[in-house]
């Protein structure tokens, strides 16, 4: 039984798309599902109930926690939050689900579906959820903190990144080019492809970018690139997937271009050539 006729409409869209027959009734302001094809078809009903809780209810379900438990008014936060979730539930953010545990979500959600199935009375979906699957929605709760503190994560991030390039835009260039190998040990070369020493190079140093900020600025490409605020900047990388290259394009954006490191070693020796 739905007390909602939107919930009733719903849950008949995904018994449609499983091969399955509605038989709705609206009885005293309550719309009543009765499975005729139970004994032949219990696989399908089970899928389609399996999908309707994971594909509706669970994000209905985060959405009114996210509103009512941790105040999030806004519904773009809400949206932004929930779709983290989403990722975690399909698997893509593996470095978030390794912090909470691997939940095999049908495992939780099939043995309640069955249980409600065999059930020989009448059930409402609504007292099914609270209490059938608490459990469940108990390990939900756990991803959705991981989902919380990821989306702060990347809304701080997002302020620093904007703070950097707001300090970009009013900073003198220092070096209209910079080459920079970022191998061990990092490497700075001017645009005439000469390296740049350790001295040179603390004396573009913006000390207060480091003093301000030392948590999120890096010292050793970071700070420098910020300090001379070159037009251009040629990375040389055979990593292109690290943290920092990502943050490298946040900031500089069209400033940044990335070649493979044996570009940088051609380009030394036409210059030497030359």
């Amino acid at each position: 039984m739905f007390k909602s006729i939107q919930d009733a409409i719903r849950f008949k869209a995904f018994l449609t798309a499983n091969g399955l027959q509605d038989s709705f009734t609206e009885r005293q302001s309550q719309y009543i599902y009765s499975f005729q094809y139970l004994l032949i078809k219990k696989e399908q009903y089970i899928h389609a109930i399996l999908q309707f809780i994971q594909d509706v209810k669970r994000n209905e379900w985060v959405d009114k926690v996210l509103r009512e438990k941790y105040k999030y008014d806004n519904e773009d936060e809400r949206i932004e939050i929930i779709s983290i979730l989403n990722q975690m539930f399909s698997g893509e953010r593996v470095e978030l689900i390794s912090l909470v545990g691997q939940m095999d979500e049908e495992e939780f959600i099939q043995e309640a579906v069955i249980d409600l199935l065999d059930y020989k009375g009448a059930v409402l979906f609504e007292s099914f959820m609270r209490f059938r699957l608490k459990k469940y929605f108990d390990h939900v709760r756990e991803y959705l903190n991981i989902a919380i503190d990821e989306y702060k994560m990347e809304q701080d991030y997002q302020m620093f990144v904007n703070m950097l390039r707001d300090y970009l835009k009013k900073r003198s260039t220092k070096q209209n080019v910079v080459h920079v190998l970022l191998d061990k040990p990092i490497l700075f070369f001017n645009e005439k492809l000469n390296e740049m020493g350790k001295d040179e190079i603390k004396d573009i140093m913006d000390r207060r970018l480091l003093s301000n900020h030392p948590v999120y600025v890096d010292s050793s490409v970071i700070a420098p690139l910020l300090s001379m605020a070159p037009i251009k900047i040629f990375l040389y990388t055979d990593e292109e997937d690290q943290p920092l290259i990502r943050t490298l394009k946040n900031i500089f954006e069209e400033r940044l271009s990335i070649l493979p490191t044996t570009h940088l070693n051609t380009l030394i020796k036409a210059f030497t050539d030359t």
